[in-house]
């Protein structure tokens, strides 16, 4: 029996992330996404990158720190990433610390083996997977696509108009309901609490919010994942403090 499990927002805590490895007992024929921001904020941003990179089993999204990290060594955008709050200049130091075969490996796999959104259709029930962007229109994107023009997708993975999660009020009443599933917003700021928000929009759509705030560090926020059964049904959601 094989299980889909999404995490989001590690933020470079890898005591969170193997603690949740663990607790789920993630199966070589499981399906784990992690839907971006993996690094940044926390100190072992690249310990996490090697084990996602090292697992067939497992696929990470673009969020917009890594989003962030690509358009800094572009040359798209020199300022983003070293603004003290999003926690990039310690990345980038801890990046050229590394000997360039390293370096080269790690950019790469952000660089072509990232994606942007994931549709998912298991058994009747329909996902939308992102960072926190929406596009309804039931194509995958993949990083890849948007060689030399990432600045087409930097809304995307900031949450901004036209791709903000708050359109999808604006939709009409679908008869297939969809569910999109995403991170980047701490649900703290959504519902006061540390627990994965669900917003029901009345009209088909459905969202998950799965960032509960583990950029927070030790003794505030959690590290959320989502199990979705064979049965395509979200049956479980796990925690790690």
């Amino acid at each position: 029996m094989s299980n889909i499990y999404i995490m989001s927002d590690i933020h470079g805590l890898y005591d969170r992330y193997e603690a949740m490895l663990k607790k789920i007992d993630l199966k070589e024929d499981d399906r784990l996404y992690v839907l971006g921001d993996v690094i940044d904020r926390g100190p072992d941003s690249f310990k996490i990158l090697q084990d996602i990179m090292d697992r067939e089993n497992v696929e990470m999204f673009l969020g917009n720190h890594e989003h962030m990290m690509l358009t800094y060594l572009d040359g798209l955008d020199e300022e983003s990433w070293f603004f003290a709050a999003n926690g990039g200049r310690e990345t980038y130091q801890k990046l050229m610390d590394l000997d360039e075969e390293q370096r080269e490996a790690f950019v790469s796999f952000i660089r072509n083996r990232t994606t942007v959104v994931r549709n998912l259709e298991i058994e009747g029930h329909r996902y939308i997977l992102s960072h926190t962007g929406v596009m309804v229109d039931g194509i995958d994107r993949f990083t890849k696509d948007y060689e030399g023009r990432l600045m087409e997708i930097q809304d995307f993975v900031w949450n901004m108009f036209p791709y903000s999660l708050e359109m999808l009020s604006c939709h009409e009443t679908i008869e297939e309901p969809i569910t999109l599933i995403s991170g980047h917003i701490i649900s703290r700021r959504l519902s006061g609490k540390d627990e994965v928000f669900v917003h029901d929009f009345g009209n088909g759509y459905v969202w998950y919010n799965i960032d509960c705030g583990c950029a927070m560090g030790s003794g505030l926020g959690k590290l959320s994942c989502l199990k979705i059964n064979e049965q395509g049904e979200i049956a479980e959601i796990f925690y790690v403090e």
